[in-house]
């Protein structure tokens, strides 16, 4: 849940040109056919301790990686920080995001990029994994039970945010799940669901 504004303000690395599908990708977006997508996911274990790493507040996770997703945080264009603390597991997990690839991403000081907008990290999950594994709508926990891996909620609500991104362990999120009646939900209204599975 990322709050951004332009991208020429941020020091971005969002361009305009077409995504270029020959390289390690899997595929277009949630309204995209796609092509079956090998590339090998993180193991889930490892990505829960690192997710555990950014567990903290916005200002903390700037704090700790640093440079752009640091200056951004204190200037209050990123209120919310879901796609950096997923970026970060992933990063450090084995899947770098790249730079310069048209994602909405700015760098920290550890000169790796972070995704800051949801609808840039579903982009590229999609394009790395191929499509959700299960995705299912009024998301609920026991839809998703016992299965683990990076999620996905999207619905309305938020004037900052299109949804939440996040690791499941089959019972409970690595933060807030904002599933259907999630008190932690507020206005938001979460309407699908997506998972991809990690082992």
């Amino acid at each position: 849940m990322v709050k951004a504004q332009k991208a020429a303000q941020v020091g971005t690395s969002k361009k305009t040109a077409k995504l270029n599908l020959s390289s390690p990708g899997c595929g277009r977006g949630f309204i995209y056919k796609q092509r079956k997508c090998s590339m090998q996911r993180p193991t889930f274990g490892p990505a829960w301790i690192r997710f555990s790493e950014v567990n903290i507040s916005v200002s903390q996770v700037g704090a700790l990686i640093g440079g752009k997703v640091k200056s951004n945080i204190e200037k209050g264009i990123f209120q919310n920080a879901c796609p950096i603390r997923m970026s970060y597991v992933l990063n450090y997990t084995g899947i770098s995001i790249p730079a310069n690839s048209g994602y909405a991403a700015v760098s920290g000081k550890d000169k790796k990029w972070y995704i800051y907008r949801v609808n840039d990290m579903i982009r590229f999950l999609e394009e790395r994994f191929g499509k959700p594994d299960i995705t299912e709508r009024s998301p609920t926990p026991a839809k998703f039970s016992g299965k683990k891996g990076i999620m996905v909620i999207l619905g309305n609500g938020w004037n900052n945010a299109r949804g939440h991104v996040t690791l499941w362990n089959g019972d409970i999120c690595s933060d807030s799940c904002h599933f259907m009646g999630d008190p932690e939900n507020g206005s938001f209204v979460p309407e699908v669901a997506s998972l991809w599975i990690l082992k």
